[in-house]
């Protein structure tokens, strides 16, 4: 079997579906941790169901979670749809100001935000978005953005929506910085 093929179509960028066979090819990767596992963690993630969540667990914390970490949490959270079983470790991932577990885990989490705070308040992690977006030292500065852009549904009315001019200066950082203050209360004051 081509798993290459196998996951463009559950991607959908090539036309047909994802048999059961073809499912369980990609589950025995998964299980023998050996071939192409990061298509195989899509596969799973986009085709399989809950059961199979401990199987995409394994590679948070197993010997491969440094190359197949954020696949692993992109799979359990956007495609198996489980964000309220890992919203503790979102947002740990997030208010950390370093990488945890794995490299880019903090970068991963903050590119989940969106899906974490759909029909979720959580004002102190919007606000630490905030603080990332407005911090130039930070490493994921650029990652922050592009959350509080999809949060705040702001891609068509910004002149860069997609930062890639942003090394001249970001021309939209100031209202992006004004709404996201404005929809996570951040400066106010706790009383």
């Amino acid at each position: 079997m081509d798993i290459d093929d196998i996951r463009n179509r559950a991607q959908g960028v090539a036309k047909g579906g994802v048999t059961a066979e073809e499912l369980e090819f990609a589950r025995a990767i998964l299980l023998k941790r050996r071939g192409d596992v990061g298509s195989a963690l899509y596969i799973v993630g986009l085709c399989g169901s809950v059961s199979d969540a401990a199987l995409i667990e394994s590679y948070l914390h197993g010997p491969e979670r440094d190359v197949q970490g954020e696949t692993a949490l992109t799979a359990l959270c956007r495609y198996l749809r489980l964000i309220d079983r890992y919203r503790s470790l979102i947002r740990e991932l997030i208010m950390s100001p370093t990488d945890i577990g794995w490299s880019n885990s903090r970068m991963a989490a903050i590119h989940l935000a969106p899906i974490y705070l759909n029909g979720f308040r959580d004002d102190e992690l919007g606000c630490q978005l905030v603080a990332i977006f407005c911090d130039p030292d930070d490493p994921e500065q650029l990652s922050a953005r592009g959350a509080l852009i999809e949060l705040l549904a702001l891609r068509s009315e910004l002149r860069d929506p997609f930062g890639l001019h942003v090394e001249n200066g970001d021309m939209d950082a100031g209202y992006i910085i004004k709404l996201a203050r404005q929809r996570f209360g951040c400066g106010r004051k706790v009383q």
